[in-house]
């Protein structure tokens, strides 16, 4: 199936969905504690009910934890448990592990974003242990950058458009879901991003 084809099945199968919503894009939190958090939380997890109601939790009670340095230094009176209200140890873990590695390179979110430009440094990203690909592409959509996540949910949409997508090789998954959206771009995209009710 060529990508034009393809991308004809995807329109179809859309214009098909009477619950299909295109959801705007949210701004950066500019705040770069919350910015990991969430990034860190998202796996496999609800958004609305397990990880927004805790970013916002972070953002009213440490509005100022914005840079690396201020979440590190929080870190030093509070576990990372606490500051993310997660049981589990092992995103904890992840958490501390990502700002380890920023605090050397950066500080703030913006420099973040251009920090994600670099693919030396995704390597970098990539080495922690339980940082993938796809926590990579999160990150980069957090600060605003054009990115795809590929993740279950989305492969579960496609295969429903009967276009197959072989997760087992993530970067050619992602190559894929990008052509096709540059394909379809012109047909119905609009300027926010493509979602469905199983996003909530």
């Amino acid at each position: 199936m060529s990508p034009d084809e393809a991308a004809q099945r995807l329109v179809q199968h859309i214009k098909s969905l009477t619950d299909f919503i295109y959801y705007q894009v949210d701004p950066p939190y500019g705040h770069i504690g919350a910015t990991v958090a969430d990034t860190v939380l998202q796996a496999n997890n609800k958004h609305d009910t397990h990880v927004t109601p805790r970013i916002q939790r972070i953002l009213k009670q440490w509005p100022n934890a914005k840079t690396v340095t201020a979440v590190l230094d929080l870190l030093r009176t509070i576990p990372s448990v606490t500051f993310l209200n997660w049981k589990g140890e092992d995103r904890a873990k992840r958490f501390t592990s990502i700002l380890q590695l920023l605090k050397s390179e950066l500080e703030s979110e913006a420099d973040l974003q251009t920090w994600l430009t670099q693919d030396a440094n995704l390597r970098k990203l990539l080495a922690i242990n339980g940082v993938g690909p796809k926590t990579v592409d999160y990150l980069k959509i957090m600060v605003g950058l054009q990115s795809i996540a590929i993740d279950r949910r989305l492969l579960k949409f496609f295969s429903n458009a009967q276009i197959g997508i072989n997760p087992a090789d993530y970067n050619r998954a992602r190559e894929k879901v990008e052509i096709h959206h540059c394909v379809i771009a012109g047909r119905i995209w609009r300027p926010s991003v493509l979602a469905h009710s199983w996003h909530n």
